[in-house]
């Protein structure tokens, strides 16, 4: 008699150990996560340029207009959440 686990059981130990990340659901979430950085991040360069674009308007429509897209925005990230 070993005192030594049988290989497979030590196979079935090691396969079980810390099972709680997939690797590929890791793998997976990471990819959405810098999707949504890279969408958030050209959406605020476009928002900043539309921004720029708009400093000659009265200030009144500018507020309205940057108030709508405000809103279509988080309408937005709710729909996608």
């Amino acid at each position: 008699m070993s005192l030594r686990p049988s290989s497979t059981r030590a196979e079935v130990r090691k396969k079980s150990y810390k099972t709680g990340v997939d690797a590929d659901e890791a793998r997976r979430r990471r990819e959405d996560n810098l999707v949504e950085i890279r969408k958030n991040k050209r959406e605020d360069n476009l928002l900043k340029n539309w921004r720029e674009g708009l400093q000659g308007l009265p200030s009144q429509p500018m507020q309205q207009l940057l108030d709508a897209s405000q809103n279509a925005a988080a309408l937005e990230k709710r729909v996608f959440d």
